[in-house]
């Protein structure tokens, strides 16, 4: 066979014209045939995108611009986008819609009826195929629903970590508090004091009363020894009684109540820098220091009337004068010797209240580190509350699935024309093989008597 030329082609086509026509006929029946047999699938499409800037919403930490409304835009790289398609695509969510529509399989979600676009705007298209036109605009929402759903569920888990440690990290720092107000509040008992600068003032105001007192008391006591002199030349005039000099003041009980009245003097000064004159302690030694003082009286009258004798008016009256000088004078001098000891414990408390206030300032900022602590962990904690029960927006829908109208499959139009391509070219392939099989037919015959003779000999 030579090299045929295109007329040679054209004319096999041509004189075969009925058959070509005849199968590109046949091929599209059959196709608008099948094509009506077939089912009706129907594909929805459900259009989202995923935020760049991330939904940072806070509720009790500082807003910084946080609650400021701005405009979402999408991720503009398909390298970012990746990740979303991956989750799409993931058998998590396969099974959580499969759970919603139990008549699709997990494989069939995930391998056949369901695919995923990103779009050169770099929105992420989902496509899903069902015979129901519902179902497949319900399948589609659903996985973006759910991929909405497990991204924010992905960031809970943390969440959930986070405020769990919180909540460990609080109890224990409340813990510490309690022990540290404790701390203090045992030192304040220990050492009778609430606020240690006021205490300094009053104690040096105090001090200073008691020292004047006490340089009030000296004066006091020396002008009633000179008084006393006074009264003891005159007996010695009028009675003889005394000699040069001065009258003995000394006995065991006398000593005893001295040394009571001191003390009380001491007690009752203490009170008046701790508490009020009208407190029931300063009340009850108020009164006992009245019965000393009367049993003092009582003393030193014995004693005077034990060494003089009253012989008449005058000298009665300057019997019981030095009678009142000489208590006088062992009151002052008991009240003295009470405010020096009153004065020697307010200056070992002005000398400690230096290292008391170091401490104390110790305590108290210790107890304010905490107190500090437990406030941001307490607002760290509701703002982890907080979150968890909201739902940041990941996925925010541009359009949602709706019932499709028409079927994605079949397509009759577009299966007859595919029908009518194919059967046009399966008939010229068909009229070009008829036409090898008319050219070659001689030498075929030739050769098949060759083999027979062949055979015969």
């Amino acid at each position: 066979m030579g090299q045929k030329t295109l007329l040679e082609y054209w004319l096999a086509v041509y004189s075969r014209k009925g058959m070509i026509l005849l199968i590109t006929v046949s091929a599209m029946i059959t196709a608008a045939v099948l094509s009506t047999l077939l089912p009706r699938v129907y594909e929805a499409r459900a259009v989202f995108f995923v935020p760049r800037s991330s939904d940072s919403t806070t509720f009790f930490s500082s807003p910084s611009g946080s609650m400021v409304r701005s405009v979402l835009s999408p991720v503009t790289k398909e390298d970012d986008q990746g990740p979303y398609i991956g989750v799409l695509k993931s058998r998590a969510i396969a099974e959580l819609v499969q759970k919603e529509f139990p008549h699709k399989s997990v494989h069939d979600l995930m391998r056949r009826d369901l695919d995923w676009v990103v779009t050169d705007e770099f929105l992420i298209e989902v496509y899903a195929r069902d015979r129901d036109p519902k179902f497949a605009a319900g399948i589609a929402n659903a996985y973006v629903r759910y991929f909405d759903h497990l991204m924010a569920g992905y960031s809970l888990s943390p969440g959930s970590n986070i405020q769990a440690t919180i909540k460990e990290q609080l109890a224990s720092t409340n813990a510490r508090l309690a022990e540290a107000q404790e701390a203090l509040r045992r030192f304040q008992e220990e050492n009778k004091t609430a606020n240690l600068d006021e205490e300094i003032r009053q104690v040096i105001a105090v001090k200073s009363t008691f020292e004047s007192q006490l340089q009030t008391g000296r004066v006091q006591y020396n002008e009633n020894v000179k008084k006393i002199a006074a009264t003891q030349r005159e007996l010695r005039k009028e009675q003889g009684v005394f000699r040069k000099s001065e009258v003995v003041m000394s006995s065991p009980l006398l000593e005893k109540l001295k040394g009571q009245m001191a003390d009380l003097e001491a007690q009752m000064a203490a009170l008046r820098v701790e508490k009020k004159e009208a407190h029931p302690e300063f009340v009850a030694l108020r009164k006992n220091y009245d019965k000393v003082n009367e049993n003092l009286r009582l003393e030193v009258e014995r004693i005077v009337n034990s060494q003089v004798q009253p012989s008449n008016v005058f000298y009665e009256d300057l019997r019981r004068q030095l009678v009142t000088l000489l208590v006088d004078n062992e009151k002052i001098a008991a009240s003295m010797q009470a405010t020096r000891q009153v004065l020697k414990g307010l200056e070992e408390r002005i000398i400690k209240i230096p290292r008391l206030k170091k401490e104390q300032d110790n305590l108290t900022l210790e107890i304010d580190r905490y107190k500090k602590l437990v406030e941001a962990l307490s607002t760290n904690l509701a703002e982890t509350t907080a979150q968890t029960k909201r739902s940041p927006q990941v996925a925010v829908v541009v359009d949602s699935a709706s019932p499709p109208e028409e079927p994605s499959f079949p397509i009759v139009s577009l299966n007859v024309i595919v029908a009518l391509i194919i059967g046009f070219v399966a008939g010229v392939f068909y009229a070009f093989f008829v036409e090898y099989l008319e050219e070659t037919k001689d030498k075929r015959l030739f050769r098949l008597v060759r083999a027979i003779e062949a055979t015969e000999r």
